[in-house]
């Protein structure tokens, strides 16, 4: 399987009489959660449908994403035949698209059914890999636990990290499965703080990454880790429901997260959800009012024109 890119990497548009060059948009979405076709998840959650939904709008969106990122849980039972289902559903995607391993993913599994695309390009035992083509760098990280969905960083992984790192000063994302942060959510903090020292630590010692992206929380949520931000992606397949501080299992909720935008701008990124309707053009605020864009952007500007 190939993906079209149909954007150029570098855009250039007019604000108020600037050319504002170097921008580039990144789509990420995360937990997708695939079963093999006609499966449901929990004899509740269509996720196949929630994901081919998510595509539509991923491709409706204008001007389209330069490129997407999937960051883990690709599939709930990392076997075989999930996986395929997952290939057949992200194939609309218009644009290049990657995938990092989660802890219900099977990385070994992963680079056998991959193997004819360009999505999961890791090449050594760390599962991971850099994608260099555009005007910043995406290293994308493994941060699973072989026996366990807590997560785990080892020296391994580690020190391709510095070594990546130390290549090239160029602004750079990582993206990885897990928080690298705590959260708060019991569920979600079970692996503590340990297993990503290493990462900050590194990661510190640079002034090139600009952001962290991850999943596996199943809602959205910001922080840092050090002084670089944290960007977490609500899940495909289903929402979570927790408590922050208490001892209570959490709850889900059967609806897909929205896809999120981050917006690299003038070497850095702006980050947020993304939704994109199917009648988005029907109810832009210049059809629905009757007046042209220019003209309300003019009534907004008043005085300072």
């Amino acid at each position: 399987m190939t993906f079209r890119r149909q954007n150029k990497n570098f855009r250039h548009y007019l604000v108020k009489g600037i050319i504002t060059a170097n921008m580039t948009l990144l789509i990420q979405i995360t937990d997708t959660h695939i079963l093999p076709p006609g499966e449901i998840l929990y004899d509740e959650v269509d996720t196949a449908l929630h994901l081919s939904e998510t595509v539509q709008q991923i491709n409706r969106m204008r001007p389209l994403a330069d490129v997407v990122m999937i960051t883990g849980d690709l599939v709930e039972q990392g076997d075989t035949a999930g996986y395929e289902h997952f290939l057949e559903l992200i194939r609309p995607l218009k644009m290049p698209t990657y995938v990092i391993p989660g802890n219900h993913d099977n990385p070994k599994v992963m680079t056998d059914v991959f193997a004819g695309t360009s999505c999961f390009p890791s090449c050594d035992n760390t599962f991971q890999y850099a994608v260099d083509d555009l005007p910043f760098r995406i290293l994308a990280l493994n941060s699973c636990c072989t026996g366990s969905e807590l997560p785990a960083f080892d020296e391994n992984r580690l020190s391709w990290l510095k070594k990546e790192l130390g290549q090239s000063d160029k602004p750079t994302l990582i993206a990885l499965h897990h928080p690298p942060m705590l959260t708060g959510i019991e569920l979600v903090d079970m692996g503590g703080s340990e297993w990503f020292q290493g990462l900050k630590s590194t990661v510190a010692e640079t002034n090139h990454v600009k952001l962290v992206i991850c999943g596996h929380c199943h809602t959205d949520m910001s922080g840092r880790m050090g002084s670089v931000p944290v960007y977490m992606a609500p899940a495909t397949a289903h929402q979570l429901v927790a408590t922050r501080g208490l001892t209570i299992a959490p709850a889900a909720i059967n609806v897909a997260g929205i896809p999120v935008l981050h917006h690299f701008i003038d070497d850095d990124f702006v980050s947020g959800s993304n939704q994109w309707p199917a009648n988005a053009d029907d109810i832009r605020i210049d059809k629905k009012s009757g007046r042209s864009w220019h003209e309300l952007k003019q009534s907004m500007m008043g005085s300072k024109i």
